[in-house]
């Protein structure tokens, strides 16, 4: 078994692009209240308790709709695609600056963190990251907020970095103590609970029930290039056996951020590894 030693002061957070985003829409456009509220429930758990933390964002439509329009999640094949990486790049840029806005706004020291500039991929997964230039800002005491992306990938040319990918990918090479990832969701149902009101929250995934939830899970009814949810659990049970045990909870209801960040367990989905 692959356990890191922890570092026990680092949360990694991710803000899903549907809460601080208006994700249903074709045109990118900011979820201004959530954003502020999020920021302000960040800002107060810093101020409450004394840990070290590491942001991603989600794309929403910032991202999703272009790399689709682009086709950049299918590799390198043409001059249009490289139009669209840069198109792409551009439009998520806007949206980090919001974000990190949002957070200097409310007294959090951050500072935005561009993955395209020293990331890349290989079929898909990250192989390389400035992890040491990301550990350095943090030891001074600011926040990096980072995000999905358009990166080079050794085998296809280019190809979708995504928040969900890179959150455990920091978690686990930076050993943090927890990995928070806030939805639009209270965690991890049997079935898409925005269209089965019949679906059952999943309250705890493990090794012993990974192939069962994985086989209930849907998809996602907005545009996602980067694997929805099903994948999104696998990458956590694997971190999980990494030793950092991370919850996906529901951040459109206000304090479930805050509470999440000052310690409180039992929220949303917790993923471990027993």
């Amino acid at each position: 078994m692959d356990i890191t030693p922890k570092q026990n002061n680092l949360t990694v957070i991710k803000l899903g692009g549907s809460v601080i985003t208006k994700k249903e829409n074709e045109e990118p456009q900011l979820n201004e209240s959530n954003l502020k509220r999020l920021a302000k429930e960040i800002a107060d758990a810093l101020a409450e308790k004394d840990f070290k933390m590491f942001i991603v964002h989600g794309a929403g439509p910032f991202g999703h709709v272009f790399a689709k329009k682009y086709n950049l999640h299918l590799g390198l094949h043409d001059d249009k695609q490289v139009e669209g990486i840069g198109i792409t790049h551009r439009w998520m840029q806007l949206l980090n600056y919001s974000v990190v806005k949002a957070l200097q706004d409310e007294g959090v020291k951050a500072m935005p963190f561009q993955p395209s500039a020293g990331g890349i991929l290989c079929d898909g997964r990250l192989v390389q990251f400035p992890l040491n230039v990301v550990e350095k800002f943090i030891d001074m005491g600011i926040v990096p907020v980072s995000h999905g992306d358009v990166l080079l990938d050794n085998r296809t040319g280019i190809g979708i970095l995504s928040g969900d990918h890179l959150a455990p990918y920091i978690a686990h090479n930076l050993r943090a103590n927890r990995l928070v990832l806030g939805t639009d969701v209270d965690g991890v149902y049997s079935n898409d609970p925005k269209r089965h009101p019949d679906a059952r929250l999943i309250p705890v995934v493990t090794p012993n029930n990974i192939d069962d939830v994985v086989e209930e899970l849907a998809g996602s009814i907005a545009v996602d290039v980067t694997g929805g949810m099903a994948r999104k659990v696998l990458e956590l049970l694997d971190l999980a056996r990494k030793g950092v045990e991370s919850e996906i909870i529901n951040i459109t209801k206000p304090g479930n951020l805050y509470k999440a960040l000052v310690g409180e367990k039992g929220i949303g989905t917790i993923i471990k590894n027993d």
